[in-house]
């Protein structure tokens, strides 16, 4: 017995001997994938022991440490798309791979950001949309926006004029609320702006992609900032190798591309033949003929050069890049100019443990900007009156009202905004295990605008020089600590993230005003020198908010067959009431490869996924920081008997709400993705169903108790459903001519469901409409035309029926005149103006270094109130001021009324671009050389009778004024224009 025990013992000793050396003797492999087309990084790449179970994927930088047996020889490379590779490591601690890809399903692998981390692109389980830079736009692109305009099916990008100042209107998905910004978050490089028209800033050619999260529960990671939806935008990076320089640069000539058909002197002089009738103040003559449109008109050459380094190694990598941009208006006086500079680096050390990038913007613009005022004076002066008098200076006419000189007016008005946008961020992970990563992020974003305004005196409007001085701040800072955890364990992929969020936010503003200054020549420089009083001479404010938040995210892959995501994120904010600033926003996804079971056999059929999920997002944008409390404010002054003076009073002019809230968003999505015939069709559908409850609006409430007669409550609900459908053809392939061929299309409908409730302290709103948007015009300022009406959608038109005039030239409306109504006040009818869908195609087209191509782009079944006709096609305004040929024959001799008369159909299809380039390689110390043309809103189809039919859904960020296209007051159009381009792009090695 003592023998058998002793043999036992002395086996074990013998098995530690050997075995648990063995057991240590693991040895750890690390090293980095990248692409072989273009040398970038390779995240979710598949790395496995050869024969074990042992295995884990590359983080997002395409870099991986592996843990092996010492006995190892092979490692595994795996990626979905691309070759499987086999890498022996016997003896080595590295293994950089490049991997090659192939022909797989849904055409390319791609790798898009989806907030806080990414994902391949055939893994997502969201509706996400990706624009990689060889899809965007062509042509003269200032403002990033335009490189995606009309590319991706829910997004409804607008510029509504051709004003290089003008902040492009964004919309995603639809109208998500009945009041506040609408726009979408830009998260830049991981750093969320806090000011959509920041991202307008950014120079074009530093951008390498977009994505874009459309429905709730892509993100509703970012809560209450991705309520209107989220665009990711990557800049472009560094990559490991030489040093590359490159240059991107294109010169353009840009005019207006359409002119209203106002009277000339010839036409004048026939529509009114009675000399006696004509005006003659204003140094009138019929040899004169003065076309004012073109009068304030120029040709303008705009220009764009953006000058780029990159390079690094294996532990580090830069790009640095310069951009200049110079876009003259084509309006006299106006413009813009930007200088601007980014720079982003990547450091590893610690035996690639520690991952380091970092990044800096800096941008600063120069902008002349045009009174828009002055730009509806065109139709008020007559052909017969000269710009300039004989000695050479400005004709300073009044000829009535608002009929000044335009040339004048905009010429000698000083109108200028400095801005300077800076953005610096930095994030630091470090790998505590091959799957286990925690890091911190830390970001400012700091804007300041300086405006100097000056308006010398005009003698035909007998009014005094005056200046003003703004200066404005808007300055965030935001941080977080984050963590993630990736691991594979056999067919089954985990992925984890957890997030700790900080933002502040800062507002404040100083202005200082003068009139009838001393030494006009000084322009606002001294504003100490007038000697008039300004009703305010001087003014200042200040305010900050506070976001706070939590959040995790769970992904889950079971063999490349089923997904699951699942995330949570609660935000606390400062603008809602003590005890309603919390709130949790919850998002759930599933996904089903039936490629991969149902479908195996179909050959046909080379992917397709199903998707659907379930999310939910908070609002707080249609409120100030302080809307939730009682605010006082200036009111009349009163008599101080005891000092005899008149001080200000104050007054109340907000109720609190202590029980204000967040709008909160539910969205349903279901999605298709699928890639057909070899490859050759790909797309996706989406079919969403969204409703947005306790709408945040200020409602009308009772007095008393209430000190003000409305206050900011959550009343109401709002829907949207829509379904989106994107598709891509290569029709041809092989080494002739290829031809690509894509195109979306987008379907939404928004329904106000109900304005209607019970406050948390009881009292009832009963809302059955309310007016939002005015007619524009003499007399009808404060005309309401438009609605938000429970069972139609946002904007509705109430307007009378137009049934043509009587014999005496009189409008009817119904059959009946105006006159024939109690308080001449005809029935009104409602008309939704809204499209019935949006769409866009590109064809794309290549053969050997040629390439061609062409975006189509349009609209159908929209309306538009053509305000701009109301005011000036009426022949009441003859001899006075100026009309056009139609209103000499359509009959009508009554004065202007809004009616659906002037409620015209606005479908359009527009060539928005199209490009024709050649490549030159094989150059000694060049990389490529690219040489194109390509010219912007070539001709454009549609039967409305303005200036263009896309008009902005937010006119000087005034949402109320949607569908109305008015050239009247500070509404005036700035043309839109036609622009053609030449350009190149250049590689040197």
């Amino acid at each position: 017995m003592k023998l058998r025990n002793l043999l036992k013992l002395s086996c074990l000793l013998l098995l530690c001997f050997f075995v648990l050396p063995a057991m240590a003797q693991n040895k750890t492999i690390t090293g980095k994938v990248t692409d072989s087309k273009d040398g970038s990084a390779m995240p979710g790449v598949s790395v496995g022991v050869k024969g074990t179970t042992i295995g884990i994927t590359t983080d997002t930088n395409g870099s991986f440490s592996l843990s092996v047996p010492a006995s190892a020889t092979t490692l595994v490379f795996s990626f979905i798309g691309y070759d499987k590779q086999e890498v022996d490591i016997t003896g080595k601690s590295t293994a950089n791979i490049s991997m090659i890809s192939t022909s797989t399903s849904l055409n390319e692998v791609i790798v898009v950001s989806v907030g806080y981390g990414s994902q391949r692109k055939k893994d997502l389980t969201g509706a996400v949309s990706n624009v990689a830079s060889k899809d965007f736009n062509q042509g003269a692109i200032i403002n990033p926006l335009q490189q995606i305009q009309g590319k991706v099916a829910g997004v409804v990008i607008i510029e509504g004029s051709g004003d290089p100042n003008q902040n492009v209107s964004i919309r995603l998905r639809g109208q998500t609320s009945i009041s506040g910004d609408q726009s979408p978050l830009f998260v830049v490089d991981g750093v969320q702006l806090n000011d959509p028209s920041q991202f307008q800033n950014i120079a074009p050619g530093d951008i390498e992609s977009y994505d874009v999260l459309k429905d709730a529960s892509a993100t509703a990671i970012y809560g209450s900032r991705g309520a209107n939806g989220v665009i990711i935008v990557n800049t472009k990076k560094g990559k490991a190798g030489r040093t590359e320089v490159t240059y991107s640069g294109y010169v353009s000539m840009a005019k207006q591309a359409k002119y209203f058909d106002l009277l000339n002197t010839s036409e004048y002089l026939a529509a009114v033949p009675n000399v006696a009738n004509r005006p003659t103040a204003q140094n009138e003559s019929d040899d004169v003929n003065t076309d004012w449109q073109r009068a304030i008109n120029r040709t303008a050459v705009v220009q764009s050069h953006n000058l780029a380094i990159s390079g690094g190694t294996k532990d580090f990598n830069y790009r640095a890049s310069l951009n200049y941009q110079n876009q003259p208006g084509i309006i006299i006086n106006s413009g813009k100019q930007q200088l601007g500079m980014r720079f982003n680096g990547e450091q590893k050390a610690l035996d690639d443990k520690l991952d380091i990038t970092f990044g800096i913007s800096n941008v600063n613009t120069n902008r002349s900007l045009t009174n828009q005022s002055d730009l509806g004076y065109v139709f008020n002066a007559l052909p017969t009156i000269p710009v300039r008098l004989p000695n050479g200076q400005y004709n300073d006419f009044g000829a009535g009202y608002n009929a000044y000189n335009p040339v004048e007016y905009l010429a000698e008005k000083y109108n200028k905004h400095n801005e300077y946008l800076t953005n610096i961020n930095a994030t630091a992970n470090y790998s505590i295990l091959p799957e286990l990563k925690v890091g911190v992020t830390g970001s400012t974003v700091r804007n300041n605008v300086q405006t100097h305004y000056f308006q010398p005196s005009f003698v035909a409007q007998n009014s005094p020089s005056n200046a003003n001085d703004y200066n404005y701040n808007t300055n965030s800072y935001s941080g977080d600590i984050h963590a993630s955890y990736d691991k594979k364990f056999g067919k089954h992929s985990i992925s984890v993230v957890a997030v700790a969020e900080k933002d502040v936010f800062y507002y404040d503003y100083f202005f200082a005003a003068a009139q009838q200054l001393l030494v006009p020549e000084g322009l606002d420089n001294n504003l100490g020198t007038g000697i008039s009083p300004v009703a305010v001479p001087i003014g200042s404010y200040k305010e900050e908010y506070q976001l706070s938040s939590l959040l995790g995210r769970v992904n889950y892959n079971y063999d490349g067959r089923f997904y699951a995501t699942a995330s949570i994120r609660n935000d606390r904010s400062s603008k809602f009431g003590a005890n309603f600033q919390s709130a949790y926003f919850p998002a759930f996804d599933l996904a089903y490869r039936l490629k991969r079971d149902l479908l195996n056999n179909v050959e046909w059929i080379n992917d397709l996924k199903l998707r659907v999920g379930f999310g939910e997002t908070g609002n707080q944008n249609p409120i100030g920081p302080y809307s939730s409390l009682a605010l006082v404010a200036p009111g009349n002054k009163y008599y101080d008997g005891a000092s005899g003076n008149y001080p200000s009073s104050y007054a109340p002019n907000q109720n609190a709400n202590p029980y204000l809230k967040w709008e909160t968003r539910v969205g349903r999505n279901i999605g298709l993705d699928f890639s057909l015939f070899n490859d050759r069709l790909t797309g996706d559908l989406n079919y969403y169903n969204d409703k947005t409850k306790n709408l945040l609006f200020s409602s009308t409430v009772p007095q008393p108790p209430n000190l003000v007669s409305t206050t900011f409550s959550n009343v109401g609900t709002l829907t949207n459903k829509g379904l989106e459908i994107a598709l891509t053809g290569k029709i041809l392939t092989g080494s002739g001519v290829n031809w690509t061929a894509s195109g979306n299309i987008n379907f939404v409908k928004t329904k106000i469901a109900n304005l209607s409730g019970t406050l948390a302290d009881g009292t009832k709103v009963n809302t059955s409409f309310l007016d939002v948007g005015n007619a524009q015009g003499q007399g009808l300022s404060s005309t309401a035309i438009t609605r938000f009406v429970p069972g139609y959608a946002p904007y509705v038109f109430y307007l009378p029926h137009s049934t043509g005039a009587n014999a005496q030239g009189v409008e009817t409306f119904d059959g009946k005149t105006l006159a024939e109504y109690p308080g001449n006040i005809p029935p009104s009818h409602y008309i939704d103006p809204s499209p019935k869908f949006n769409y866009g195609i590109n064809n794309n087209f290549s053969y050997k270094n040629w390439s061609l191509g062409f975006f189509l782009r349009g609209v159908y079944g929209t309306k538009i109130f053509n305000n701009t006709l109301l005011d000036y096609e009426t022949i009441t305004r003859l001899p006075s001021t100026n009309t056009t040929r139609a209103a000499l024959t359509n009959g009508v001799k009554s004065a202007p009324t809004q009616s659906d008369r002037w409620l015209e159909g606005a479908s359009y299809l527009r060539l928005d671009n199209a490009s024709l380039g050649y490549t030159f390689d094989h150059i000694k110390g060049v990389n490529s050389i690219r040489v194109y043309i390509a010219a912007n809103n070539l001709f454009i189809i549609t039967k409305y009778r303005g200036l263009d039919p896309e008009v902005d859904i937010a006119p000087n960020n005034n949402p109320n004024q949607n569908y109305i296209d008015a050239d009247y007051g500070g509404f005036a159009y700035y043309p839109k224009t036609r622009t053609f381009t030449f350009g190149t792009n250049v590689s040197f090695k």
